[in-house]
């Protein structure tokens, strides 16, 4: 009768637990399965009466089965083990992402005798995972992955199901595994960690991606891992190549309408041999125009010499120039060649010919005429084998008006101009300019910054930058030097540039949101003959202001 008994209500046990949705087994002392229901013989592909009396690692085959297995932990530690993600294999070795609670199995006496372990499919919200566009997965304490997303997949190039119960530095190979994991430091100081570090790929290559990672915690709210989410920013960066490649020019970048007209016509200029004449505002990058032609013209095996007229006195600058000859002065004890004759066969640069003294604009007039040139205590003549390409930041016609620049100079050198625009009115070419001077200063000072702050780059945008590209590419080197992340925000710029910002937008509100060029300002000085009080009343600016802005534009008195 007793017998009878016993065996209805195994069968009403075995109906309840048949009845439930989640997989439910149990398992004795030495962890072989003794029960076994139908959601349990869904996911795992395998039959009650094959499953029972066999090790259950040898059914579940999970990773965690050696090294963390809940239901043995459930059993020696004497409590419940909630909430435990692990990924199962079925019959066919597919991995299924389940959620499982454990607990001690007691007999009528409270002596514990095994174990029972719930499973709970996690599919439905593992889908979800899998639909989201970044790569994710997730990881336990000991920092073994529990579930990796398609596209964590896509960008490691590690299939899900190698990557499951490994370690996650041996899935994305990163120098920050060892020194500053995302991970780590989100789990131990409760905190969101977002940053940008370099991995390598499952056939090495190098990837840059940008990570969030979280602590991830149980109903309970215990920790029990972390969770981090990868975004490959390698598709972004090959559109910053493509962008810089299709506005770039040798050395130069552009997106600016006048800009690429000079682009246009750089290699057919360079094809001439006629003089150039680069006109711009001092760090609007002539030099740059320069090495460019040199490197496109039939001369570029032969060299590049620059002399910057304003940057030498004038009682050196004719013998660096032309060179001196033995015993042309008091000193000359030897035969020492000029520029001129070192640059044969080359390109003569002369920066900032506007310095240039009128007694070498002569001289310099006869070489461009003849071809030739005389050193310094030298008799005879020597043929001048180059071209030459000159560049100032001044106004040569109003300096020939003014007696300061000969005429037939002028019209000498003015064959081929260039007209270079200044850096504020070409506002659109900053982005670019700061994604290049981020990669250069990058190598130089072995950093990893990739990018400003949103209020950085208005804050340039609105600026004047009378130092024009120079100016930016010095502004960004030093934001470079003193970041420490991979962000430039306000407080790593010089407090300098912050105060000229705000001044410079209080002066365009006052004067009409209009910030005049040296040009302008040069204009209206000759129109009031140099009377600044009706020139600031003009601008709707003080006198100060105005003072500032000359100061800054290298405008000088009338």
């Amino acid at each position: 009768m007793a017998d009878k008994e016993n065996c209805e209500q195994l069968k009403y046990f075995s109906h309840i637990m048949d009845s439930v949705a989640d997989g439910v087994f149990t398992v004795d002392r030495d962890m072989h399965v003794i029960a076994f229901n139908r959601a349990a013989e869904l996911m795992t592909g395998i039959k009650k009466a094959d499953a029972v009396g066999r090790p259950c690692h040898e059914i579940f085959r999970t990773s965690v089965c050696d090294t963390a297995c809940p239901v043995r932990e459930a059993i020696k530690k004497g409590k419940s083990v909630t909430n435990r993600e692990v990924t199962i294999k079925n019959h066919d070795d597919k991995l299924i992402p389940v959620s499982v609670n454990a607990s001690i199995l007691y007999d009528d006496e409270g002596t514990p005798i095994g174990g029972v372990e719930t499973l709970r499919s996690m599919k439905r919200i593992y889908a979800i995972m899998d639909s989201v566009a970044d790569g994710l997965f997730t990881v336990d304490e000991g920092m073994h992955i529990t579930h990796f997303n398609k596209a964590a997949e896509e960008i490691t190039g590690v299939p899900v199901a190698e990557a499951i119960g490994r370690p996650c530095y041996e899935i994305f190979k990163s120098e920050a595994c060892t020194g500053a994991c995302p991970m780590v430091e989100a789990i131990a100081t409760g905190q969101s960690i977002q940053r940008e570090v370099e991995i390598s790929d499952r056939n090495g290559r190098k990837k840059l991606i940008s990570v969030s990672a979280s602590t991830l915690f149980d109903a309970a709210g215990n920790v029990m891992g972390g969770v981090e989410t990868v975004r490959d920013l390698t598709p972004i960066n090959s559109i910053k190549d493509e962008i810089r490649e299709k506005y770039s020019f040798r050395s130069l970048v552009s997106r600016n309408p006048a800009m690429r007209r000079l682009f246009d016509v750089m290699e057919d200029i360079a094809a001439s041999n006629a003089t150039v004449f680069l006109n711009g505002e001092s760090g609007t990058g002539k030099e740059l125009f320069a090495r460019a032609i040199h490197d496109l013209s039939p001369r570029r095996e032969g060299p590049m010499v620059i002399v910057n007229c304003g940057a030498l006195p004038e009682t050196l600058l004719e013998s660096e120039i032309f060179g001196v000859r033995k015993g042309a002065f008091t000193g000359a004890t030897e035969n020492r060649p000029g520029r001129l004759e070192m640059c044969n066969g080359g390109t003569f640069f002369l920066d900032e010919i506007g310095d240039l003294p009128l007694q070498l604009q002569v001289k310099l007039l006869r070489v461009l005429e003849n071809h030739e040139f005389q050193p310094l205590g030298a008799r005879t003549p020597i043929k001048a084998n180059v071209r030459f390409i000159t560049a100032t930041h001044r106004n040569l016609e109003e300096m020939v008006a003014e007696g300061t620049f000969r005429q037939d100079l002028y019209f000498r050198i003015n064959i081929v101009t260039l007209n270079i625009p200044p850096l504020r009115d070409r506002r659109e070419d900053i982005p670019l300019l700061l994604d290049m001077a981020l990669q250069r200063f990058n190598l130089t000072y072995n950093k990893k910054v990739r990018s400003v702050s949103p209020e950085v780059l208005k804050l340039m945008l609105t600026h004047s930058f009378p130092g024009n590209v120079r100016e930016l590419l010095n502004l960004i080197e030093q934001s470079v030097i003193l970041c420490r992340g991979t962000e430039i925000t306000l407080d790593h710029l010089p407090t300098n540039f912050l105060g000229q910002s705000h001044e410079q937008a209080q002066n365009t509100r006052r004067s009409g949101g209009k910030l005049p060029t040296a040009g302008e300002l040069n204009s209206l000085l000759s129109r009031y003959s140099g009377n600044r009080a009706e020139v600031a009343r003009e601008l709707n600016i003080d006198r100060t202001t105005l003072w500032r802005w000359m100061k800054r534009l290298g405008v000088k008195e009338v």
